[in-house]
């Protein structure tokens, strides 16, 4: 039988999978769900446990996208216990940063909200009105028409990176750049970075460092 436990971690919601399938995982999530719509609707959650390790990587993102269609929403906390020692993905520049990365395979829909401590990458289009932040960079693997904030706490060395930059809003640090309305189709990757206390966007090149 299947075991996940749901805890309450530094003012998030964690949930620990520890044995069974993935529409075991599925059946008890939607079960907590739709018993306490109010308890979970708006939380921050992560995934966690050793039971993960057996579902594929297809089945995790049905269980992420289940806890996103509930308008809760995904950020990286400290593992609650010490994690086997191994590189950990890193998207950042120069030195490293000690908040880990968050790297998320869905679609963030109109209302949802993604947050990364560190840099965050979503696989994945950002809809309109949906929202995500990162105290670093924040790269979106698919079209990016909602807010995203990079570098939230005050890093305005941060970049935003799309594969289609239609924005509603920009913010880099404490720096902003809001849609003029005027949507324009571009097929090349953008980049969003700070330049003369400005918001400026140009097109993404290999062999651009991009000044760093």
């Amino acid at each position: 039988m299947a075991k996940l436990d749901i805890k309450g971690i530094n003012k998030s919601l964690v949930f620990f999978f520890h044995s069974g399938t993935a529409e075991e995982y599925q059946a008890i999530i939607k079960e907590k769900l739709t018993a306490n719509p109010r308890l979970f609707a708006g939380s921050p959650i992560q995934f966690q446990g050793e039971g993960l390790q057996a579902l594929q990587p297809e089945e995790i993102i049905a269980l992420q996208r289940l806890c996103l269609d509930h308008n809760m929403y995904f950020v990286n906390l400290p593992p609650s216990k010490p994690a086997p020692r191994q590189a950990a993905p890193r998207v950042i520049r120069g030195e490293a940063s000690p908040a880990e990365d968050l790297i998320l395979q869905c679609t963030l829909r109109s209302g949802q909200r993604a947050h990364s401590d560190g840099s965050i990458i979503i696989w994945g289009d950002v809809h309109e009105s949906a929202e995500v932040t990162a105290g670093k960079d924040v790269i979106i693997l698919g079209k990016l028409e909602g807010i995203a904030h990079a570098g939230c706490y005050g890093d305005i060395n941060s970049l935003i990176f799309a594969l289609s930059l239609r924005p509603r809003q920009l913010r880099i640090g404490d720096r902003i750049s809001r849609s003029s309305g005027e949507t324009i189709a571009n097929n090349v990757p953008e980049i969003a970075y700070v330049s003369e206390n400005n918001i400026c966007i140009k097109e993404y090149s290999s062999k651009d460092p991009l000044l760093k």
